[in-house]
């Protein structure tokens, strides 16, 4: 058979990658191409996100040229940049995976329209999950929106096994030639974004040390290990998840291979992280299956919550994404995110707690500002954790059960490693002691850092009261 195109969007690594290896099973040679989608510098624009893209398709560029091969890059639309492309070079199908996001079936839709037009065909493999979202129904037939019973089927389920890379990536002649058009890398402003401070590195080698290093140290502890922000104990994968630099299919056989040889704790502290791929799967089908959530509360009372408006959002809103709350651990979380592009699981919860419930900022302004600075920045992830927080999402954390930021701190930073690093002005502070995480209480509180936003104990009162209003409204 003649070429393929493999379109590569969210799976940016050869290894353990479903359309590649179904190309290069069913055709003489591929095309590997990624189109830069207006997209990613609108709807979707994020620096750390761009940054992070960037440094991907560099390596997988180096990475196809190693194997004979030749990574092109072509201008949105997808569809008119593919149709194009398989009149070009004589393909008749094009690869690539399936998507769950509402922007990535419209973009998929779209691209099979241009390609049917023209007797191409393109074949969508399932690529970035264990499990294709929405797959999994109760016995009703109905999508599930309850994490455990989820999470029970999930881990019932068969899964594929993760294929190997390719030792040799045969493409056209004509394609390797540098006259055949590529737009270069550098060209594009969105590839040229500087991202945060110190921005996630992007690339599979980079995926695959983090994970190395993981399993070797933390993975094993990983069980309490994962709550504590100061110290090394998750994977930070979140991001080679997210452009998938790293396989899926990889990830879970390596990590029931060292279940097998792990003691009893070890053993709970890998079902632990099993776990927490099956949350990221569970978030992916409550997006496919209610696509509505992208703009609204799950639960649609909280259509009517009583968050407020105008400056008084303004300014309360600014406090939290600047890090300046005068609470140490939610500040540290902020500036950890506006340096770094990531930010610890545990305390994102806590400061999304804060901002909903301390604040009552409406939590799409927390989610908007998350997806604009994450490197990871996940849609199905990143909004299904906020509407966690914030009480209004399916299984979420009830309203009532409002996190207080002291005591967080307290038990999950005890020795203050985590406050101290990103907030300096705590870290050189004599005067510290026992009132690290609640410096207003000291008899010489710090002279360059603010005092609370709002008193704790107000502020969960007035939040109670706002919650009431639904319950009455019923």
């Amino acid at each position: 058979m003649g070429p393929a195109i493999v379109w590569f969007r969210r799976n940016l690594r050869l290894d353990d990658n479903l359309p590649l290896d179904a190309a290069l099973r069913g055709h003489d040679g591929v095309v590997p191409v990624f189109v830069l989608d207006d997209h990613y510098l609108t709807a979707d624009f994020s620096p750390p996100r761009l940054r992070f893209l960037s440094e991907s398709l560099a390596e997988l560029e180096s990475e196809l040229a190693a194997k004979g091969s030749r990574l092109l890059v072509r201008k949105g639309p997808a569809g008119e940049a593919l149709a194009s492309l398989a009149r070009e070079t004589g393909a008749d199908a094009v690869y690539s995976h399936l998507d769950h996001e509402p922007h990535g079936t419209q973009l998929s839709r779209a691209v099979e329209a241009a390609l049917a037009a023209q007797g191409t065909k393109l074949r969508l493999l399932p690529d970035l999950h264990l499990v294709l979202p929405s797959s999994l129904r109760t016995e009703a037939g109905k999508p599930f929106a309850v994490y455990t019973p989820f999470a029970r089927r999930w881990r019932e389920t068969d899964k594929a096994l993760p294929v190997p890379a390719p030792a040799h990536v045969p493409t056209p002649p004509a394609v390797l030639d540098s006259r055949f058009p590529s737009i270069p890398r550098s060209r594009p402003r969105g590839l040229r974004a500087e991202g945060a401070p110190a921005n996630p590195a992007g690339g599979g080698r980079e995926g695959r040390r983090l994970w190395s290093v993981f399993r070797g140290a933390a993975l094993e502890r990983y069980g309490d290990g994962r709550d504590f922000p100061g110290v090394a104990g998750t994977s930070r994968l979140s991001p080679h998840l997210r452009f998938g630099t790293v396989g899926i299919r990889r990830l879970l056989a390596e990590a029931k291979a060292g279940w097998k040889e792990a003691d009893a704790e070890g053993r709970r502290s890998i079902d632990v992280f099993v776990g927490e791929l099956a949350w990221r799967e569970f978030y992916a089908s409550l997006l496919a299956a209610f696509p509505r959530v992208l703009s609204e509360s799950f639960r649609p009372e909280f259509e009517r919550f009583p968050w407020v408006e105008g400056e008084e959002a303004a300014e309360r809103f600014a406090g939290w994404r600047d890090g300046r709350t005068g609470y140490p651990i939610v500040d540290a979380g902020m500036r950890q995110l506006a340096h770094e592009g990531w930010m610890h699981n545990r305390v994102r919860m806590v400061v999304a707690s804060f901002l909903t419930k301390h604040l009552l900022v409406d939590w799409r302004r927390g989610e908007a500002l998350f997806r604009e600075r994450l490197a990871d920045g996940d849609p199905a992830s990143n909004n299904g954790g906020w509407q966690w927080a914030a009480g209004c999402g399916t299984d979420a954390q009830p309203f009532f059960r409002i996190f207080n930021p002291v005591l967080q701190g307290e038990r999950f930073d005890p020795d203050g490693a985590y406050v101290k690093k990103w907030v300096p002005e705590l870290a050189t502070w004599k005067s510290a002691g026992k009132n690290l995480h609640a410096p207003w209480r000291a008899s010489t509180p710090p002279a360059d850092y603010p005092a609370p936003i709002v008193d704790h104990a107000t502020a969960r009162a007035k939040a109670l009261a706002a919650f009431a209003t639904l319950r009455a409204a019923r």
